[in-house]
């Protein structure tokens, strides 16, 4: 495990070389510490935050002068050793401070910048000594606040124009806007295209207990066909650990797996859980479908519905799973365009297939308004 020991240990042993690279000046504007100013010049140096500061001792050990380290502790309970060490430190700070300042200041060739945003009461203050600095080598004020000391002969203003030099033609290119950059589509999911989920006589569950319950079905009608009857309880146990939902889940699904009717929809021939994908407009739709049968001259899409309330017809179906069954046969349409593509609903609880005639799947999907 790593450790400062370690690491200590590392550096002695270690052939370590730290160098620090100094780039050429070049045109450009170099942001850096005082500390890592040193031995280095240019010819503008701001120094942007001169205000009032309250430095802080953060030291948590203190060497004391011919002795070994100590452990600070608190002004009030200091002991005569460590309270003398104090005094000292706040002597030799205020003099450290000054002698960045100079190192700060000394960077500049022509013009030196002093500035800052906040309080200027200290008087040992960075702000206040270069503004007594530069009152007593006879500054002059340039607006409220702003003074500045020059010397030296300045360059005029430059020109704003030429003569005698070709005027500069930009190419077409230039006089126009960048093109759009090409974006990904949105991808949306074929259960947020909006519109009821559910009849107004359903029962209201909270929102993570119905999503759950739904998701124990699925997983159950995925993978208990694969399985002899004899198995499913152990394996229904090991993929839902919530007790209630196991029961429940697992009794709805044995309807479903049991029913005479619904067993050629669970062959080995179907597939369970097909992820699809395909372009609606500027977007892209992007599903699972929960069993799929595909035949050679049609496609039977089934989307598994718990709803306690079954509508009594395919007209009834809540709008919502009706374009959700929409995007579906839109997205297999695209992939089998030589078959008849059908889609179902099948209620887990009655159980009952319920076939849903194309066209009334088209209408809701086409009544879609996704912003």
């Amino acid at each position: 495990m790593p450790s400062l020991t370690g690491f200590l240990a590392w550096m002695e042993t270690d052939e370590v070389e730290v160098k620090r690279q100094l780039d050429g000046e070049g045109s450009r504007i170099r942001v850096m510490t005082v500390h890592g100013a040193k031995g280095l010049e240019a010819e503008i140096v701001i120094l942007p935050d001169t205000c009032d500061r309250s430095p802080q001792d953060r030291d948590q050990l203190y060497r004391l002068p011919d002795g070994p380290p100590v452990w600070k502790v608190a002004k009030e309970e200091s002991p005569a050793l460590i309270a003398e060490e104090r005094a000292a430190r706040a002597e030799r700070d205020p003099a450290e401070r000054l002698r960045l300042l100079y190192v700060a200041m000394t960077r500049a060739r022509a013009w030196l910048v002093a500035a800052g945003a906040g309080k200027t009461k200290q008087a040992d203050g960075w702000h206040n000594l270069i503004a007594a600095g530069v009152q007593a080598a006879g500054a002059t004020p340039i607006q409220d606040g702003i003074q500045r000391h020059a010397f030296g002969d300045w360059p005029g203003p430059v020109p704003r124009a030429i003569t005698g030099e070709t005027p500069l033609i930009l190419p077409a290119w230039a006089m126009q806007s960048a093109p759009e950059p090409l974006r990904a589509p949105k991808v949306l999911s074929p259960s947020d295209l909006g519109g009821a989920k559910a009849l107004a006589r359903e029962p209201l569950y909270p929102e993570a207990e119905a999503k759950a319950r739904g998701t124990a079905l699925h997983l159950l009608l995925e993978r208990l066909p694969a399985l002899a009857e004899a198995d499913w309880a152990s394996l229904a146990a090991n993929l839902i650990p919530d007790p209630l939902h196991l029961t429940d889940a697992l009794a709805e699904a044995r309807l479903v797996l049991a029913h005479p009717d619904l067993t050629p929809l669970f062959g080995p021939e179907t597939l369970a859980e097909v992820a699809v994908t395909a372009p609606w407009g500027d977007r892209t739709l992007t599903g699972t479908i929960d069993r799929l049968v595909i035949a050679p001259d049609r496609i039977l899409i089934i989307d598994y519905k718990s709803n306690a309330a079954i509508p009594d017809r395919p007209e009834e179906t809540p709008e919502g799973i009706l374009r959700q069954l929409g995007a579906y046969a839109h997205m297999l349409s695209q992939i089998y365009p030589d078959r008849r593509v059908e889609t179902a609903v099948l209620w887990t609880k009655a159980p009952r297939l319920m076939r849903v005639d194309p066209e009334i799947v088209r209408q809701a999907f086409l009544r879609t308004t996704i912003p």
